[in-house]
């Protein structure tokens, strides 16, 4: 029999206000009459059996599967008794104690999977013991099931292919089928018969307690630890979620239950993956931006080319005091006469106009892909070809050295200070690397290609508006160049003197205001180091 119509809610049932019955003559024949009422939830899975339902009378019907599991075990449904949430049936063969919920059911613990269709196991029926035996009914009455799978075992007669809407429903373990009514039936009965019922204890407040502590943890590693963080909280949940059904198998491994099985809550603490992920997301982000801007304030104190070279090294494990060698162009600037200029001047206006004037010079560099290594006071230092590779240095440094000196002379016949420099430049090796101590040190190069590019800068070589080179240099300019020998010069280190030039032009770039040749080639002049 079954309840239809719009139940309403009872004491721990379901009041039905139609019940239909089997036909009188079934119903006098049978051992007793039972309810075989299947209600999916919302998402269309079956895990929930009515225990009990009323008609409007008031009359009690128990369910088909508890009055068969009863009848299997010698229980006494007459004397069976509610007690809370919990209904026991007494059994010589031992008391079934069963979880019920307030509309009279309990939840199917389901021991199989939904069973292969009949006709893919007609000619060997029941052969596989991992799955209901479920048969054709014209099989059993034309003896194709062999007739000893039948005495002793409980068996549920329904319809499930035979009318135009099967009655086949989704389960929690129902995979990419559907399970026949009678298999919903023999699950619930296998449920009272094996003494296992899957339940839900965890209250909403303990549910939230753990999700909070879930979260809070996995947030606390993703803090700690960035994306390593992120992946030990996982880790974690995962365990957790292994060892929750681990605990579940291991509870309904024997042959009786012990009563109610807790099923883990496990989906409840999945979204903390999704604020692991949110925070992970900002903090990545975040870092990029710190990053980044750690870069760009780190460029104006550095080049960017040495900015990088330095976090390059840093995240690799490689920054440390030493250096390699390298062929490289090395620019001097030397301010003429800034005594004289800064005298009369306060500190903050002399600063000033040094600032202005760098800061035009260093836009030039950063066109000609040079690298500013250091101020000295009046002075630049730049580099071509250090910390990165550079080809066409000596032309790019010449070239650089000529638009500076145009710049420099445009800003002063506008009304600027009266300052001018003198460029040196020499191309040759060097050491370049890190130099200092381990707290505290600097990108820079050494070795006597830059002492020369630094004594080039006297005032009696590289004059007032003037660009002077080596011969190192002057061999790497190419054949459109315009040079005024300017004799040779001792450095400091060497014994013979270096030959020098005085860079007029160099393809279409012009010094503003050339200096002519010098009366008397500099054949003697003091002897300057590099500092």
């Amino acid at each position: 029999m079954q309840g239809s119509g719009t139940a309403t809610l009872g004491d721990h049932t379901e009041r039905y206000p139609i019940v239909q019955l089997p036909i009188p003559i079934l119903r006098e024949a049978a051992a007793g009459v039972a309810a075989v009422n299947v209600y999916p939830d919302p998402d269309g899975r079956v895990r929930y059996t009515q225990l009990l339902i009323q008609g409007p009378d008031g009359t009690t019907y128990y369910s088909l599967p508890l009055v068969t599991a009863a009848r299997k075990v010698r229980g006494d449904l007459g004397r069976a008794e509610r007690v809370g949430d919990i209904f026991t049936v007494p059994a010589p063969l031992g008391d079934r104690v069963i979880p019920i919920d307030r509309r009279g059911g309990m939840t199917v613990y389901y021991a199989a999977p939904p069973s292969k269709p009949t006709s893919e196991t007609a000619a060997n029926p029941c052969a596989d013991s991992s799955y209901f035996c479920v048969v054709s009914m014209k099989d059993v009455i034309n003896s194709i099931v062999p007739r000893e799978l039948i005495p002793g075992r409980a068996i549920f007669i329904g319809a499930h292919s035979l009318s135009a809407v099967p009655d086949d429903y989704p389960v929690p373990n129902s995979g990419g089928r559907k399970m026949y009514g009678v298999e919903i039936w023999a699950n619930a009965a296998q449920s009272i018969l094996t003494n296992r019922y899957p339940v839900l204890r965890q209250s909403d407040a303990a549910t939230l307690a753990q999700l909070l502590v879930v979260t809070l943890a996995g947030l606390l590693l993703v803090l700690r630890w960035r994306l390593y963080g992120f992946l030990g909280a996982l880790a974690l949940l995962v365990a957790y979620v292994f060892g929750a059904y681990v605990l579940f198998s291991l509870q309904t491994q024997a042959p009786i239950g012990s009563g109610p099985v807790e099923v883990p809550s496990i989906a409840y603490v999945i979204p903390a993956v999704f604020w692991w992920i949110i925070l992970l997301g900002y903090m990545l982000v975040e870092e990029q931006i710190t990053v980044a801007r750690t870069r760009n304030t780190f460029g104006r104190f550095v080049t960017p080319s040495v900015a990088r070279t330095i976090i390059d090294r840093e995240e690799a494990g490689k920054l440390a005091l030493g250096g390699e060698e390298k062929r490289v162009t090395v620019l001097f600037g030397d301010i003429r006469g800034f005594t004289t200029i800064s005298e009369g001047l306060t500190p903050g206006i002399v600063l000033g106009h040094l600032n202005r004037y760098f800061d035009g010079m260093v836009d030039i560099v950063n066109r000609y892909e040079g690298t500013v290594n250091k101020y000295n006071g009046d002075n630049i230092m730049i580099l071509w070809g250090a910390p990165l590779e550079e080809k066409d240095q000596a032309r790019k440094a010449v070239e650089c050295a000529l638009e500076m000196q145009r710049w420099i002379v445009s800003e002063r016949e506008k009304g600027g200070p009266d300052v001018s420099f003198g460029f040196g430049i020499n191309t040759g090796p060097v050491v370049a690397g890190f130099l200092g101590a381990k707290g505290r040190m600097e990108y820079t190069v050494i070795g006597d290609t830059a002492n020369v590019a630094s004594r080039l800068t006297s005032a009696d070589i590289a004059r007032r508006d003037q660009v002077a080179v080596s011969g190192e240099t002057l061999g790497e300019l190419g054949d459109d160049v315009e040079a005024v020998d300017l004799g040779a010069v001792l450095v400091k280190g060497r014994t013979e003197p270096v030959p020098c030039w005085q860079i007029n032009r160099l393809g279409q770039l012009t010094t503003p205001k050339p200096a002519p040749a010098p009366d008397v080639p500099i054949g003697r002049a003091a002897v300057a180091g590099y500092h």
